[in-house]
């Protein structure tokens, strides 16, 4: 574990520039939101980019054509602020309505350690809440599905 450095130790060492700015363009998707200001990412994503002789080029996507004058309206403040983020003199944005990547809010799953273990039925338990819903239903399957069912919020009621 102790071999596992973080991109901005790696960043600081003799990596050569080209990497550098690739990692940095990479980080550049994630951080959009603090590069750019939170009005700003929430209609727009970057999408590419392209090295020239006169600098980098980056596509960014805005969701939707009302969006658009206003974010060109932005350009120079964005393309400072891109240029401080990367470390770079040249920017040029191109700004189009296109495809938005939104972030994820799906969160990830919990570790085994941590989840709850499923609920066990026991076949007693199964059966005296069998017989006290076929008093009331008389299909026997819509009674069994019935019977695990309260059987199962029984038992999860108790582990809270």
């Amino acid at each position: 574990m102790s071999d596992i450095i973080k991109t901005a130790d790696a960043l600081k060492g003799s990596v050569p520039y080209s990497l550098k700015l690739c990692l940095k363009l990479a980080e550049l998707e994630k951080q959009w939101h603090e590069v750019v200001g939170a009005a700003a990412a929430e209609r727009s994503s970057p999408v590419s980019c392209e090295f020239s002789e006169e600098g980098l080029l980056i596509s960014i996507h805005v969701d939707s054509p009302s969006v658009l004058p206003a974010l060109k309206s932005r350009k120079p403040l964005i393309s400072r602020s891109i240029s401080g983020y990367l470390g770079i003199k040249n920017v040029k944005l191109e700004i189009k309505v296109g495809k938005v990547k939104k972030p994820s809010s799906v969160k990830d799953p919990l570790p085994d350690h941590l989840r709850r273990p499923p609920v066990v039925i026991s076949e007693s338990s199964l059966q005296k809440n069998m017989k006290d819903i076929c008093r009331d239903v008389s299909d026997e399957e819509l009674a069994e599905s019935l019977a695990k069912l309260k059987t199962i919020i029984e038992k999860r009621n108790r582990r809270k």
